[in-house]
């Protein structure tokens, strides 16, 4: 089933801040509530529904991070009724083709808690290397984006 992101704004914000991950996942990302506010109040952050049939059924947020300079996927969450169907690596993949086109952008970072297992291997997966670094507690992967544009 094919995926699409759209602006966040664009949907309403109660359709958002329902999406809930398993119980399990929660130490591992913000409520969609927090981040939210976050997008509200950062202008440099870029919210997305992940959409499919014309429901959201995620959510994912980016940013050109003012304090590194780099971009950074901030946020990529998959409501729990719908995990397993393929929607996060099909997110990931709309995602990665949108911040492909940033003028500037030869590479995506994001972070990623070493105990969460399922998106590590989606992460590594997708070409996503770990850098050494870690912040806060999670693990810094980068993703080079300088063989995928043409």
């Amino acid at each position: 089933m094919p995926i699409s992101l759209l602006p966040a704004e664009a949907v309403e914000a109660d359709a958002i801040r329902n999406l809930r991950v398993d119980e399990s996942q929660t130490d591992f990302i913000a409520s969609n509530d927090e981040s939210l506010e976050e997008l509200a109040e950062r202008p440099e952050c870029v919210g997305f529904a992940v959409m499919a049939e014309g429901e959201p059924v995620g959510f994912a947020m980016y940013a050109l991070d003012p304090d590194d300079g780099n971009h950074w996927i901030y946020r990529l969450m998959i409501d729990i009724s719908h995990q397993g169907k393929g929607f996060g690596g099909k997110a990931l993949a709309a995602l990665v083709e949108t911040m492909a086109t940033i003028p500037g952008c030869d590479a995506i970072y994001l972070g990623v808690y070493p105990d969460n297992t399922r998106a590590d291997a989606l992460y590594q997966r997708f070409g996503f290397r770990e850098t050494g670094q870690s912040i806060g507690g999670e693990t810094v992967l980068r993703l080079d984006l300088a063989g995928m544009k043409t």
